[in-house]
């Protein structure tokens, strides 16, 4: 722990330019380093599974013409059949509906029928019992005695009871082995007649291991040897048998992978094994190669990578040194000097270090200059609020005053009988009343509707039977739900203003209020409406405040409101025809009280 310690203290301790040497050595070079070892390891292994999966692609494939030739001799097995009444032999037609029936002596005949459409068998044999045909006097044909009986083959055949048994045969005089399959040959009525073995042409076999590169074996159930490629005892046949496929394992002083296939014959429970043996001396002979090749290149790519590094480093650390002048110019306050350090012109975080600095130091230029103003500054708006205040309490009109002269005019008016005047007074201070309280909160449907019909209340004084009104809306679910204050009013009087003002007779506004899925406001008029360039403008401006016409402050104000409270899916929608009228609808969200 003191070592390490030590360590850590000198690296901390070291200059600039010595810890990035350091940090790319250690970032580079030993990375470097250490890839190229797992690189080799890496490859040694892909090497392993490339040639496996090579091994296993070339024994699928022979597997595949193994299996095919298999299941023609159990197809040609199951075919033929014996007659012991005219001891004849017989086939059933391949593409016929018709029997094949040869004489036993013609069998000959009848072998080459056959081989004419099943490729890769070799020989076929019939094993009878002694009387079952007059003589056996030809190749095709053999007398069970004792000695076959013995045999294993003949043991295995006659348990399976009519299912095929693989065994394979030895040729006294090549010595080439050949894979075989014995079944009971039964008459037509399913009496037992002999038995019938056929040959697999040993050449299929022996060719698929002799190909094979490496060690190559080709085994029955796991023990008995048919092919290989060199000699192999018992114990290493079993040895092989029971090795790991997925696994490396020791065979003949060698480590090696092994590569392999199952055979698996139809109607049968034996099973034929190829497997191929490689030594990983060959794949270590070709990562060497490799790895041989790869030096010279590595060697010379991590100079290339030395010289640039110090190049670098070299490069970093003068405008290091320069970035460090600049800032001691600054901190001596030399800051026509600053500029003068030889930083250079590339942009990168140093130069980005650098130009901050410069904006830095022309700020602390530009603070001394605007000290004396500053003061100034405040004085002035110091004086500034002080007369907007002024202004503020010179143009504020007392509520309750206000409220008191509609009063003594209402009184007035009633005690010179003037219903009317007594009317709109009463109408007007409570819209006043209603628009100076009111804030931000929300106000019942009925208030809202309350507050419109005070205002036409007014203007049914003005205009009289030019124009008329209606609101329609459920009073005893209007006092349940809550909506947006003044939202109504500035549409109502935007009818009256730009719609019908100028019309001699036959005016209407219709107000509604529909309670759905959402709470829906509608304003109709009849009036004379819009042009589509009107109409556009209007929507334009309904959301955009920087360009925003003062004829239609009222509108865009209660869309905004809207929108901003409630969100985007609520709003203000308009339509309007030139000479029929318009249409406000506007969308609230329902809000119950």
């Amino acid at each position: 722990m003191k070592i390490f310690r030590i360590v850590i203290n000198k690296i901390k301790n070291l200059r600039m330019r010595q810890r990035m040497l350091l940090v790319y050595a250690v970032g580079c070079f030993l990375p470097l380093i250490l890839v190229s070892i797992y690189m080799f390891n890496s490859e040694r292994k892909s090497l392993a599974n490339i040639q496996t999966e090579n091994e296993n692609r070339k024994l699928e494939e022979r597997k595949e013409l193994i299996e095919s030739t298999m299941d023609h001799a159990i197809e040609l097995s199951e075919r033929i059949y014996f007659e012991p009444q005219s001891q004849k032999i017989g086939i059933t037609g391949i593409g016929s509906d018709n029997d094949i029936l040869v004489d036993y002596r013609g069998f000959d005949k009848l072998s080459e029928y056959i081989g004419g459409y099943y490729k890769n068998i070799s020989s076929i044999c019939i094993y009878v019992n002694k009387g079952t045909v007059d003589r056996v006097d030809n190749r095709y044909f053999r007398l069970i005695t004792d000695t076959i009986r013995e045999k294993n083959w003949y043991k295995k055949t006659i348990e399976n009871d009519g299912l095929p048994s693989w065994s394979y045969l030895t040729n006294l005089g090549t010595g080439r082995r050949s894979i075989r399959l014995t079944k009971i040959l039964y008459t037509k009525q399913r009496n037992m007649a002999g038995i019938i073995s056929i040959s697999i042409d040993p050449a299929l076999t022996n060719d698929i291991v002799s190909e094979l590169d490496g060690f190559a074996v080709m085994m029955l159930n796991g023990s008995e040897v048919v092919h290989s490629n060199f000699d192999i005892t018992e114990e290493e046949a079993e040895y092989i048998s029971e090795a790991s496929e997925d696994k490396e394992f020791t065979f003949r002083g060698s480590k090696c992978y092994r590569a392999g296939v199952s055979i698996n014959p139809r109607y049968s429970q034996d099973q034929y094994d190829i497997i191929s043996i490689r030594s990983y001396d060959d794949i270590d002979d070709q990562v060497m190669g490799s790895a041989r090749r790869m030096v010279l290149p590595m060697f010379i790519a991590m100079i290339v990578m030395a010289i640039a590094i110090t190049i670098l480093n070299s490069w970093f650390s003068r405008r290091i040194m320069a970035l460090g002048k600049a800032m001691h110019n600054v901190t001596e306050k030399k800051y026509d000097d600053v500029k003068r350090t030889g930083i250079g012109d590339a942009k990168d975080e140093i130069w980005d270090l650098y130009n901050d600095m410069n904006k830095m130091v022309t700020d602390m230029q530009q603070l001394s200059d605007a000290a004396a103003a500053e003061r100034l500054q405040k004085e002035q708006l110091y004086s500034r609020e002080k007369e907007v205040e002024f202004k503020m309490l010179a143009t504020q009109i007392n509520p309750h005053f206000l409220y008191n002269t509609l009063e003594n005019i209402r009184m007035l008016a009633a005690i010179n009988k003037e219903k009317e005047i007594e009317d709109i007074s009463v109408r007007l201070t409570r819209l006043l009343r209603s628009s100076l309280e009111v804030g931000n909160e929300l106000k019942t449907l009925a208030w809202e509707m309350d507050k419109v019909d005070c205002y036409l209340g007014i203007q049914d004084y003005r205009f009289g039977d030019r124009i008329t009104s209606a609101i329609n809306f459920d009073k005893k679910a209007a006092e349940n739900y809550l909506i947006m204050p003044f939202v109504v009013q500035p549409f109502v009087e935007n009818a009256y203003v730009h719609a019908m003002e100028e019309m001699e007779e036959g005016g209407r506004i219709d107000i509604t209020a529909n309670i759905s899925d959402a709470m829906y406001l509608v304003i109709e008029d009849n009036g004379h409406g819009m042009t589509e360039e009107e109409l556009q403008s209007i929507l334009t401006d309904m959301n955009d405040f920087e360009n925003l016409d003062r004829t239609h402050i009222g509108v865009v104000n209660v869309n905004q409101r809207i929108k901003l409270r409630f969100g985007e899916d609520y709003g203000v929608r308009i339509s309007s025809t030139y000479g029929h009228g318009t249409k406000v609808e506007i969308r609230m969200p329902l809000i119950e009280a």
